[in-house]
């Protein structure tokens, strides 16, 4: 089977992202036997890991068995369950402007998200022209986290956190504005990490993008009908993706007798 003969160079992929400066993780549901499972990938611009479980949360990544080793910059939607795990962390700011443009759209009296997506972008725009030099110099930081702030003082100041009604009880639920404030708040220094990190990207496109083939797989063939025919396909995927990116010819790839190429690991 091929995917017992791909074992040892996934396992090696697995460690090679272990090792890796910075990765991003992402997850998508998938059907397994009509249940919903979770397809989980680990991924740099060269190395792909897939790893499918029944659950989404930390369960599912202490599964995973990598997060817990890695001590690079790990780019994420800012999903709770990653945020666990001693790295530094980056959050997806392609997330964010989505985000914003919605709340932009419904409320254009609160100029506060057309700001922010304003500031992002041309964050953005900064650190891509400062890619020769060591860092973006350190005014031009200090000037972008000011306003930062100041945007977000301005936002709070429209959507104040709604208080408890009395003689209630649990979490008072708060308007998607007034989340993604919080969490821009508090969260800052994941937000802005590629303002002063080199590593740090932008967003979180390279694990989205690894997940396309694995949706449009399922929205064209259904599910998987069997847990060993889910774990075969992300054997075989993980090694194919991996491939693709070191633009190695996956005709070569698929026909190969006895052990397989080991991928590029660096």
């Amino acid at each position: 089977m091929a995917a017992t003969c791909l074992e040892a160079p996934v396992n090696a992929i697995r460690r090679a992202l272990i090792a890796a400066p910075v990765a991003h993780a992402d997850e998508t549901g998938r059907r397994v036997n009509g249940n919903l499972y979770w397809l989980h990938v680990l991924n740099t611009d060269r190395l792909t890991a897939y790893f499918p479980h029944p659950k989404r949360g930390a369960e599912a990544l202490n599964a995973f068995g990598l997060l817990a080793l890695f001590a690079g910059v790990l780019a994420h939607d800012h999903w709770s369950a990653c945020q666990c795990y001693p790295c530094w962390h980056t959050f997806c700011n392609a997330h964010h402007l989505r985000e914003l443009t919605a709340i932009a759209e419904r409320s254009p009296s609160q100029p506060w998200a057309t700001d922010m997506i304003t500031l992002l972008c041309q964050a953005n725009a900064l650190v891509s022209e400062a890619q020769a030099l060591k860092a973006l110099p350190t005014g031009n930081v200090e000037h972008l986290r000011t306003r930062y702030d100041t945007i977000l003082i301005e936002a709070e100041a429209g959507y104040p956190p709604r208080s408890r009604r009395p003689g209630t009880r649990g979490r008072v639920k708060q308007s998607p504005a007034c989340n993604l404030i919080r969490r821009l708040r508090e969260h800052r220094n994941e937000v802005l990490r590629f303002l002063t990190d080199r590593r740090a990207p932008f967003d979180n496109n390279q694990a989205e993008h690894d997940l396309r083939m694995p949706r449009l797989k399922q929205k064209v063939s259904g599910c998987f009908r069997s847990e060993t025919g889910g774990d075969t396909f992300a054997t075989i995927r993980s090694y194919l993706s991996t491939r693709r990116k070191q633009s190695d010819d996956l005709s070569n790839v698929l026909t190969f007798r006895g052990q397989p190429p080991m991928p590029q690991l660096e």
